[in-house]
């Protein structure tokens, strides 16, 4: 087992899934959150883990980070229609009270895609997949004998200041059987 997800690029998502609902969702850019409340009318949040820590390898080397360096780190599962929706891991580093991030330490039970989506000076990379549970957080899950959700991930800028935000689509099987 690789120590890390592999990514692959945007244009790769062929390689995961032909499954024209699941792509609709996956390449969703807009807010993931409207979108999930639009479908089912409620997005609860269940905070798993929030703070400074160290990043994932992976993680630390998306953002040209040293292996050691301290990041805010949130990992929280979206609940929708009572079921398991999203593992969301958001990571942001030179946290200080000067990061323009500091708002996501205040967030609680709050998406973070209601504050993303307000903000006119944002700038999103392009997506990058997986189909590997190798995070933090896995015994939240469902069943591991269930097919490997897939995940993406993207980079938000704010006043130069990066944030690392992986969606791991843990109820997309449930998704693309009634989604739009």
């Amino acid at each position: 087992m690789p120590v890390s997800p592999v990514w692959r690029p945007e244009h790769a998502l062929a390689q995961f899934t032909t499954d024209l609902k699941a792509a609709s969702w996956l390449t969703e850019r807009g807010s993931l959150t409207q979108r999930l409340r639009e479908h089912w009318g409620d997005a609860a949040v269940h905070q798993l883990d929030e703070g400074l820590a160290t990043p994932l390898p992976h993680e630390a080397q998306r953002l040209g980070l040293p292996a050691d360096a301290p990041a805010w780190i949130r990992c929280v599962l979206l609940v929708c229609g009572g079921q398991l929706r999203v593992y969301a891991r958001t990571v942001i580093p030179d946290w200080s009270p000067h990061n323009p991030w500091t708002q996501v330490q205040h967030l609680g039970q709050q998406p973070l895609g209601e504050l993303l989506f307000r903000l006119p000076d944002l700038q999103r990379s392009a997506f990058e997949w997986t189909a590997e549970q190798l995070w933090p957080h896995t015994d939240h899950w469902p069943s591991p004998d269930a097919p490997a959700p897939l995940g993406r991930r993207c980079v938000f800028v704010r006043e130069s200041a990066p944030l690392l935000l992986t969606e791991v689509f843990l109820g997309l099987n449930n998704t693309t059987d009634t989604a739009t």
